[in-house]
């Protein structure tokens, strides 16, 4: 859904098949489409402004309805669609064409969010630790939770990777008897420079 600041709604998909979970990710692509990755189907589709279907990916393997076929889905510059298939613990590339060019598997609960670098690299959040990747599938850096034990985090999700190398990262179930966070930035020699905390107010961010 696309929400203006005055509260209307200018546009909104809403998947068929809400079994599971209907969608989970989208993203707004640079030629006016958007992106959205269907959970419930294991899709990945293209919309364009009116709303309408104009490509479609069927990654593999899903079942319709299953709760932990993918989370985040981003189209990349290279035309490819980087997709974490959640319960599988995996995050796969995927040419238009639905082959896969890429793949990794994460240490992990679930593979939740991933992010190709400027440098090539790519950034996988898996709950309990975030790990780096290189072009080959190797492992070249990685953030625990345990790496700030003093802060209690858990449930590391959404991520987004600021222009200063920093990463900032939701939390899932932010808090346990009052203690977490629901948002934190990070620098790459694993130190929190933010954080917002709010056990009161909110439970769970997924920014």
């Amino acid at each position: 859904t696309e929400i203006t600041p005055e509260k209307k709604i200018v546009f909104q998909y809403k998947p068929a098949e809400q079994r599971g979970g209907g969608a989970f990710s989208c993203q707004r692509l640079g030629n006016g489409r958007t992106l959205v990755g269907e959970n419930s189907t294991g899709r990945v589709l293209e919309l364009d402004e009116k709303g309408q279907v104009v490509f479609t990916l069927q990654t593999t393997p899903s079942k319709v309805g299953e709760h932990h076929n993918m989370r985040m889905a981003r189209k990349l510059e290279n035309g490819n669609y980087l997709v974490c298939h959640s319960g599988l613990r995996k995050v796969k590339e995927y040419t238009p064409e639905g082959r896969v060019v890429w793949e990794v598997e994460v240490a992990g609960a679930v593979a939740f969010a991933a992010l190709r670098t400027p440098k090539g690299t790519t950034l996988v959040t898996s709950l309990d630790q975030v790990t780096e990747f290189d072009a080959k599938g190797e492992k070249v850096w990685e953030f625990a939770c345990r790496d700030l034990p003093e802060l209690k985090l858990h449930n590391l999700t959404g991520m987004h990777l600021l222009a200063n190398g920093n990463l900032v990262m939701g939390c899932y179930r932010a808090y346990q008897d009052g203690a977490g966070c629901g948002l934190i930035e990070i620098t790459r020699d694993k130190k929190a420079v933010w954080r917002y905390s709010n056990p009161g107010g909110d439970g769970t961010m997924m920014p």
